[in-house]
């Protein structure tokens, strides 16, 4: 269990990354975006796809864009 310095220290700094970006991300759900970012590489550049960097960036868009319509956010 964290001792109150720590969580306090912790607080601090959510409140501090929040003010800057909008939003926090804790340290091990980063590390599973960076996993699963890792799994969606390894998909667009496998050899028996054989995709240029455009197309790459075409299957992103596309799936960013389906994102943005499910969930009304047009955000990038």
């Amino acid at each position: 269990m964290a001792s109150p310095a720590t969580a306090e220290f912790l607080n601090k700094e959510i409140q501090e990354i929040t003010g800057r970006t909008g939003y926090y991300i804790a340290p091990y759900r980063l590390a599973n975006l960076m996993k699963t970012s890792q799994k969606v590489m390894e998909l667009v550049t496998r050899a028996e796809l054989c995709m240029t960097y455009h197309e790459s960036l075409m299957v992103l868009r596309i799936v960013s864009g389906a994102i943005q319509q499910a969930t009304g956010d047009s955000a990038e």
